[in-house]
């Protein structure tokens, strides 16, 4: 009522991996979670293989497949140096400045991880693929997601770390910052003030670490000496449809980019690996990097959808909102931890939420969550230890909503199907 009464607010939402993993897919398509994308990388590439093997021997976690697309990145940054050191670059921006102080453990040809690199990101995009066409072709395939997006009044920010174009399918009208370009059909560049500018004041979409739709461009001659120089040869477009991208990028080479210490890197449509930050000066990710500021310091509510706390110069970003907004800022956690299913069963609802509290404690501890989410959970609630985080909301419960003493946060453990059977909830406490 508050919001039909008063205009609703601007939201920010950042939407990680989790978001999707309750969705029910066709047959023979996999949920696309973390452990599933490592196993088919994997399998593709014996390289790929070797560097999984190596991390589960000596790195002291799981090793992800991000964690791989890193150790591949670093093998291409240094390898040029490694396979010929008799014959050195002259240009420092191949030569990494602390390439003098290493050598190699493993010798491998630096074409074969590029080779390995190309294999790597088509497997990623196609698993996206999977579960994104089918949305586009049916608005009643997953209903309960599309319904969540569409049914706030108000306008979101939505920044995507999913690579799929499943959000923007679900509203009506929706600014990504994308552009027709006169004589090109088939994909638009990026004008940074018409995102930010929004003369229309649409919701947001800002796919903060690419999209499978994003490619390079293909210019005709006289289209390209207009856009010359206003693109550097490394920035994104986007084009109309996955295919036309699988198309592209299939059989395409192009030359890395560098660090500001001679490190080359994989700048590709989506942003995968630990080296985010240096793949953020490619259009759109840099413009979409500070919507992400603006939209943080603009807006006190903040909606996080799954997001597993991964990415450090995020968490940086959205930590501010206590210094930003104070006891003003409104947080709402989406996400799923293991439960004991016996828990579920029990009738006596003090003693059950006596025993959800219990198990949180217990999976926070022994499944050992991101140090990051500690952190976030401290600062949003105002305590000084993790413990004291699970003894500070109002209630417990599994599938329902949590609110934190200080009336900041609102949790759920339950996952994103689940929270969105309280979507009126999350949209007025958003609101308040």
């Amino acid at each position: 009522m508050n919001r039909i009464m008063n205009k609703s607010k601007r939201i920010t939402v950042l939407v990680g991996a989790g978001a999707i993993l309750d969705f029910d897919l066709p047959e023979g398509v996999q949920k696309p979670s973390t452990k599933y994308i490592t196993e088919e990388v994997v399998k593709r590439h014996e390289i790929i293989a070797m560097a999984r093997d190596v991390l589960k021997e000596k790195f002291p976690s799981e090793p992800h497949f991000e964690m791989l697309f890193h150790v591949l990145e670093m093998w291409c940054a240094y390898g040029y140096i490694w396979n010929n050191p008799d014959n050195l670059p002259k240009n420092p921006n191949v030569f990494p400045v602390f390439a003098p102080f290493v050598s190699p453990k493993y010798q491998i040809n630096v074409e074969c991880i590029r080779g390995a690199i190309y294999e790597f990101l088509l497997v990623v995009m196609d698993i996206i693929n999977s579960y994104n066409k089918p949305y586009l072709q049916d608005e009643s395939f997953n209903k309960w997601y599309r319904d969540f997006w569409k049914n706030y009044i108000g306008y979101w920010d939505i920044f995507n770390l999913n690579y799929d174009t499943t959000i923007e399918h679900s509203l009506d009208q929706c600014e990504d910052g994308f552009e027709e370009i006169c004589g090109v059909s088939d994909f638009k560049h990026f004008v940074p003030q018409k995102l930010w500018g929004n003369a229309n004041e649409y919701s947001t979409m800002s796919h903060l670490h690419g999209c499978i739709e994003f490619f390079d461009e293909r210019y005709k001659q006289e289209t390209y000496k207009t856009e010359l120089f206003k693109y550097d040869f490394h920035d994104m477009y986007k084009y109309d449809s996955y295919d036309k991208v699988r198309d592209c990028y299939i059989g395409s080479t192009k030359s890395l980019k560098s660090n500001q210490a001679g490190e080359q890197f994989v700048g590709t449509p989506i942003i995968t690996g630990l080296r985010k930050t240096d793949k953020l000066n490619i259009i759109p990710f840099d413009f979409y990097h500070g919507h992400l500021f603006n939209c943080i310091i603009k807006n006190n509510s903040l909606l996080l959808i799954g997001y597993s706390f991964g990415d450090v110069y995020i968490n940086h970003v959205i930590e501010r909102m206590e210094l930003i907004h104070g006891d003003k800022k409104r947080i709402v956690l989406i996400d799923w931890w293991p439960i004991n299913e016996e828990i579920e069963k029990i009738t006596d609802e003090n003693k059950k939420q006596g025993l959800i509290k219990e198990n949180m404690k217990f999976y926070t501890y022994e499944y050992n969550i991101n140090h990051e989410l500690f952190k976030f959970l401290c600062r949003m609630t105002g305590k000084t230890q993790f413990e004291e985080v699970m003894k500070s909301f109002k209630s417990y419960d599994r599938s329902g909503p949590m609110v934190s003493t200080n009336g900041c946060l609102m949790l759920f453990i339950g996952g994103f199907k689940a929270a969105s059977e309280h979507k009126e909830i999350i949209y007025d406490f958003l609101n308040s």
